[in-house]
């Protein structure tokens, strides 16, 4: 992957967890799952990372139509800067709401930034898709991404909380668990999609290479620890949840959130490296 890239990458990692943080626990917060603290430790998640893409997306990003020989949908920046402004806005109210201790005004703010943050995700998506086999693949890739991300995240964070208090409920983690399993699941199908369907714009840069995409080492880094390996984790971590076994299950999460981490990169790389949605 060419470096001029590396901005892109990160702003769609950013994008990914910040949404996926903030839709996970706003969903679990409106089923009463949750605790508030919970939910507070969420909103200094979400937060920090939408500051960080706002900053990428007005600091570093260019108005251009392509980054090291990968063409981009230039179009979709200014839309897409306006959408991750507001996202930033609201999961600010939603973090002061938490710490309010404003239980209702906080699930409005999640609901609302999820709401904005698919919105920038429909954005990225589009801006990143030109080379890619479709653009419904691209933004598919990148909401499963965002589930993956959020889901692991959070999932491993309420695994700690209940080893604080065993007194809370094991159906947050399982179902959590069962979230990042299916996020997953998504992204081997898309996988083998963006196996078959061709690239439509092959990138030109200096990182292509002419390397076919399974001879590519990175490719089969992203298979077996970015899918394989999170994959069998969550659903170990379910069973071990089920059975009220946390510290293992926490444990399990820990090594899954760093092979969705790894994942996650390593398919954003080979995108702008082979214009191939991972």
């Amino acid at each position: 992957m060419n470096l001029s890239a590396m901005p892109y990458v990160s702003l769609i990692l950013m994008l990914e967890l910040a949404v996926g943080t903030l839709a996970v626990v706003t969903v679990f917060d409106a089923r009463r799952m949750v605790t508030m603290g919970y939910v507070q430790m969420g909103s200094l998640i979400a937060g920090p990372m939408a500051i960080l893409a706002v900053w990428l997306s007005i600091v570093v990003l260019q108005p251009v139509d392509e980054v090291g020989g990968y063409a981009l949908a230039g179009s979709w920046l200014a839309p897409l800067r306006i959408a991750l402004d507001v996202l930033l806005v609201v999961s600010v109210a939603h973090g002061m709401s938490a710490f309010g201790n404003l239980r209702r005004a906080s699930l409005v703010f999640g609901a609302l930034g999820s709401a904005v943050g698919l919105v920038a995700i429909v954005l990225v998506s589009g801006y990143v898709s030109p080379p890619a086999w479709s653009f419904v693949g691209m933004l598919l890739s990148v909401m499963a991404g965002a589930g993956a991300l959020g889901g692991s995240m959070m999932a491993m964070s309420w695994g700690h909380w209940y080893l604080t208090n065993s007194g809370l409920p094991k159906e947050p983690l399982e179902q959590m668990s069962l979230l990042v399993a299916a996020a997953l699941a998504t992204q081997v199908v898309l996988l083998v999609v963006g196996m078959i369907e061709p690239a439509r714009i092959v990138p030109l840069g200096d990182t292509s290479f002419g390397v076919a995409l399974v001879a590519n080492p990175a490719f089969w880094l992203r298979v077996a620890v970015g899918l394989v390996a999170p994959l069998t984790l969550a659903l170990l971590a379910y069973k071990a949840a089920s059975i009220r076994g946390m510290m293992s299950a926490t444990g399990l999460l820990y090594i899954a959130v760093g092979c969705v981490l790894a994942g996650e990169i390593l398919a954003r790389g080979l995108l702008f490296a082979t214009g191939v949605a991972l």
